[in-house]
């Protein structure tokens, strides 16, 4: 293998294991992430730099359409657990996004 070839598949073996300890990218840390994104911005936790919560409901509604994007994207090639992480996270999302403006986002198209 030339060093070019072995350099390259270093780094993709870096990448898995994450910089600093960070957990590797997965799918199920993807999906994780993006949620995570929405409960800030519908103000359900705290942000981790200012340790306040605030609602910005425009950015909530972004984190629900880049999830329901992902679903459209990936459908078909997604395992069961994959799937019903998925389904779960923009369930729980659009429930939130329901309380809090009243309307679904998930009826009135995508976000």
């Amino acid at each position: 293998m030339s060093d070019d070839v072995r350099s390259s598949h270093e780094d993709e073996e870096d990448l898995s294991e994450g910089p600093g300890g960070a957990p590797p990218a997965t799918f199920e840390f993807l999906v994780h992430t993006l949620f995570t994104q929405a409960l800030m911005a519908l103000g359900r936790i705290p942000n981790p730099i200012t340790k306040q919560s605030v609602t910005n409901l425009a950015t909530a509604k972004h984190f629900v359409g880049m999830l329901a994007m992902l679903e459209e994207k990936t459908k078909g090639n997604l395992d069961r657990d994959d799937r019903r992480l998925l389904d779960e996270a923009q369930h729980q999302l659009r429930v939130l996004v329901l309380q809090a403006t009243g309307s679904d986002p998930g009826k009135a198209g995508r976000v």
